[in-house]
């Protein structure tokens, strides 16, 4: 009994408003744990939420929205990369796409700061609160005169990564987070649970589940196109796109050999190829247009052409096979 009383005194004391915490000294640097937030707001429902697991070598973020869409990053710190899970929302009747993409930190950044609002400026305040006993600041950051965002932030958690537009904006980790636009408050962070608990490391591998697939940037495949001239060589270690025969520049020059022989190369003609490289090789999903129209005879010659072809070689993500959407434009 006695054991009991204790225990719940101590839940007391940990909990506050339903948030959490199973740390013992919030003096201490915590650099292993599990940090989970609720995100309320316009636009948002009640289960909404923000999961963030970390080590010294990974990092894990677990988004969860409406309608069964989510995000997940998972972060290798040693190399550099993250494996990004999108699960797109669904409507009634049409299933979710469910694909990947690998970012760098840098380049994840660069997609959530790609919408600006203005100039960003950041106020440090002198107010300060405690959180479930840790000691957070108040900073106020402005984006233009559109966006307000405030933020309590504490320097005692370390997970080693900057998401913007969430709590982990900052290298210091806010347990509040408020986003305002033109005064009304957009997306709320509230932090529900900290807990120091050690992290399994299968929760930071980067394994790709059915049915998710990669995309493959329509710079890798196409053929005289503005497409064509983005390309870039992937120098990523930890996946590979598919390619047909010995590689990228083989399989270009296949469809170049053969697509022209069914359509005259021509400036005034456009040619759009869709499929999937599964992860035996085969293609499926084959989809065709010519200037933009699906109802060109020459397209069913096309897409035999396509299901002849031997199976290719299928994109990997550290040594295992995945499958993968590809876009040629000709």
């Amino acid at each position: 009994m006695r054991l009991l009383q204790i225990l719940f005194i101590s839940f007391l004391l940990n909990s506050c408003n339903g948030r959490v915490s199973t740390l013992k000294d919030t003096t201490v640097d915590l650099r292993e744990g599990k940090l989970t937030y609720s995100i309320s707001g316009e636009a948002t429902t009640s289960d909404w939420e923000l999961e963030v697991l970390f080590n010294q070598d990974n990092a894990l973020i677990r988004e969860k929205f409406a309608y069964g869409a989510a995000r997940k990053y998972i972060y290798d710190k040693k190399t550099n990369e993250i494996l990004g899970l999108i699960d797109d929302p669904s409507s009634p009747g049409i299933n979710k796409n469910k694909y990947f993409i690998y970012y760098t930190p840098e380049g994840l950044i660069r997609e959530a700061l790609s919408s600006n609002y203005g100039d960003t400026t950041i106020k440090v305040t002198n107010e300060f609160k405690d959180i479930l006993g840790y000691k957070c600041q108040k900073y106020i950051i402005k984006h233009g005169d559109q966006v307000t965002v405030e933020v309590w932030l504490t320097d005692k958690i370390k997970p080693g990564i900057i998401y913007p537009w969430t709590p982990l904006t900052f290298k210091n980790v806010a347990l509040e987070y408020e986003l305002k636009i033109l005064g009304k408050t957009e997306r709320r962070y509230y932090i529900k649970s900290i807990s120091d608990e050690k992290i399994d490391s299968k929760e930071f591998e980067h394994i790709v589940p059915d049915p998710y697939f990669m995309v493959i940037p329509a710079a890798v495949f196409s053929i005289d196109s503005m497409w064509a001239h983005e390309y870039e060589e992937n120098k990523f270690k930890s996946f590979t796109y598919p390619y047909f025969e010995e590689g990228r520049e083989s399989t270009i020059q296949f469809f170049k050999d053969q697509l022209y022989k069914i359509v005259k190369k021509d400036k005034g003609t456009n040619i759009s190829i869709d499929f999937f490289v599964n992860k035996d090789g085969t293609l499926s999903d084959i989809n065709a247009r010519i200037n933009y129209q699906t109802t060109d005879k020459r397209i069913e010659q096309i897409v035999r052409l396509l299901q002849s072809m031997k199976p290719w070689t299928p994109a990997k993500v550290r040594g295992n096979p995945v499958r993968s959407n590809v876009i040629i434009f000709a």
